[in-house]
């Protein structure tokens, strides 16, 4: 059943709101997973970067504005030189971390429209629209010499091993049902380079095989809540961001 409407500015409109909020914080006061650290989180974002042109922000099922920031800033911290995203919809995450790292090499794998699914998927995943314009990157240009590299296929079968140990940067954004998000997060931790960093996406109350997974796998690595984004971030041992945490 749809979810029921109501005029903006009423009533019902802002119990509905402040209800969201308070089951949101609520999610968060109960999570496993510690908040990043404000020193380091003022780290990552005392860097400048360059975001996407406004009508291609804020569309639905893309990274929010603040999700966009602290990625394009991390890879920038990172120096990262390749970056794996999985899980591309508009490629408008792609699109922002080439634009903002000189000569880098960024690929990004979705499934094919027509291909059925390995594992089952969440309701929200099913029900997710595909994108309504071509990939944002494919719109608008890249300066500075970066490049995005699209894949197709499930990224439950996808061969990921000539990648193994040599990603800066991997962004995980796929399905979010408890297998495909264990899935991709092994393969995530298969490709990572000393010195970098996995963020995964979509940790909040309404993705529960994320936060089941991600809960599950803070008790054994070192996990980071980014507050103000539904981000989630691991920095491999060697990393100095790592070091100062």
């Amino acid at each position: 059943m749809a979810k029921k409407e109501y005029p903006p500015g009423s009533l019902r409109q802002r119990l509905r709101i402040l209800k969201g909020q308070y089951l949101n914080h609520r999610f968060e006061r109960a999570s496993p997973i510690p908040p990043l650290p404000s020193a380091m989180r003022d780290e990552i974002l005392s860097v400048e970067v360059v975001l996407p042109p406004a009508r291609l922000l804020m569309a639905p099922g893309t990274q929010p504005t603040e999700g966009l920031l602290f990625l394009a800033s991390l890879a920038k911290v990172l120096q990262a030189k390749t970056v794996f995203e999985i899980g591309t919809f508009t490629g408008l995450t792609s699109w922002t971390l080439a634009r903002n790292l000189d000569g880098a090499e960024v690929n990004t794998v979705d499934i094919p429209p027509d291909a059925a699914p390995t594992f089952e998927l969440e309701s929200s995943d099913e029900f997710h629209p595909l994108p309504a314009e071509p990939m944002a990157y494919e719109t608008v240009s890249l300066p500075g010499g970066g490049s995005v590299t699209q894949h197709w296929g499930d990224s439950a079968m996808f061969d990921f091993t000539p990648w193994t140990d040599a990603v800066d940067l991997i962004y995980v954004d796929g399905a979010h049902s408890d297998d495909y998000v264990r899935s991709d997060s092994k393969n995530a931790f298969a490709m990572l380079r000393g010195g970098g960093a996995v963020v995964w996406d979509d940790y909040w109350r309404l993705s529960p095989g994320v936060s089941r997974v991600l809960g599950a796998m803070s008790k054994e690595h070192p996990l980071y809540r980014v507050p103000g984004t539904r981000l989630v971030v691991f920095f491999e041992p060697s990393s100095r961001l790592s070091r100062s945490s």
